[in-house]
């Protein structure tokens, strides 16, 4: 049971996820990561039932690939775990993407893919993400997680995150 990344691209893919943390406020969520996807490979970054949580993520890869949403929190190069808030002055500021899990989940997969012929048909369980579109625009609003539902908890892989090695351009 849980929340997993598949990397079905050609590059090692570097993500960032955040979870329902009641310990955390004002926003009741908290961040983790560096977690380095190789191509092919599948990691599981929560343990517990996927169902009725509402998770967020990040990815980038070497090539400037980017998986990205418009909800932006700091986060740093090493690996870390952090509530929402937290930043430091080396950080960056990412969005994350929203994914809202189906109630009676018990395993969801988030598969990077790079481009729409890789596409299959849409599951309760699975989806399929593309890069994000080129962009210098800032956001003009700071979107913020809403709180989220008090369900049976389930807890983050902490021990497989990594320090995110810089790219270098």
């Amino acid at each position: 049971m849980g929340l997993n990344f598949r990397n079905s691209t050609n590059a090692a893919i570097f993500v960032v996820f955040a979870y329902p943390d009641f310990s955390c406020t004002p926003v009741n969520y908290s961040k983790a990561g560096w977690y380095r996807v190789n191509p092919g490979q599948t990691i599981q970054v929560w343990s517990g039932f996927a169902g009725g949580n509402t998770f967020f993520y990040y990815a980038e890869d070497d090539f400037g690939r980017t998986w990205q949403g418009s909800y932006f929190t700091q986060v740093p190069e090493n690996a870390f775990d952090w509530c929402w808030d937290t930043g430091c002055t080396t950080c960056r500021n990412v969005g994350l993407r929203r994914i809202a899990v189906s109630p009676f989940v018990l395993n969801y997969t988030i598969d990077f893919i790079r481009s729409s012929s890789q596409r299959k048909p849409a599951s309760t369980t699975l989806r399929m993400t593309l890069p994000s579109k080129a962009t210098q625009e800032k956001p003009i609003l700071r979107r913020v997680p809403a709180k989220p539902k008090r369900l049976q908890q389930g807890k983050p892989q902490l021990q497989k995150r990594i320090t995110h090695k810089k790219r270098t351009k």
